[in-house]
């Protein structure tokens, strides 16, 4: 998928910058690619032309309404053509849940299986508990010492 080009992207701001922010973004540019300081240049021309045309966009609310809109819609529909194989970005809310002794090799799985059968949870429980307590002493006497 790729990635779409906006006016935003032409003046190098974010799609909520205020006018201000806009404005001075256009300037800053405008400076850097006039043709007058690149005469012989093609490509600086046609970059001056299209901050001019981003910044005429956005510089209009109607017009920048309407721009925005568009790009809403376009994003719309490179999400609904995204192929159904490409893994979606981890967005942070959902969660990816592993079975507990589960393992990416058979083996792993096997070997946990017959260890729980072996050995007693109350004896896993304890012996935790005193590791628990074994590493709360060492820190009570590395912070008085």
């Amino acid at each position: 998928m790729s990635k779409l080009h906006t006016h935003y992207d032409n003046l190098k701001v974010a799609r909520d910058a205020p006018p201000e922010v806009i404005r001075a973004a256009y300037k800053t540019l405008c400076h850097k690619f006039h043709p007058d300081r690149h005469s012989d240049s093609d490509k600086a021309t046609y970059t001056f032309q299209l901050i001019n045309t981003a910044y005429e966009v956005l510089s209009d609310p109607t017009r920048r309404l309407h721009h925005d809109a568009w790009i809403e819609k376009q994003e719309h529909i490179q999400r609904a053509n995204r192929p159904s194989s490409v893994p979606r970005a981890w967005d942070g809310r959902e969660r990816r849940r592993r079975s507990v002794g589960a393992s990416a090799s058979p083996t792993g799985s096997r070997l946990w299986h017959e260890f729980s059968e072996r050995v007693s949870r109350p004896a896993v429980t304890m012996a935790l508990w005193a590791s628990i307590g074994l590493v709360g002493a060492m820190l009570v006497v590395l912070h008085h010492s």
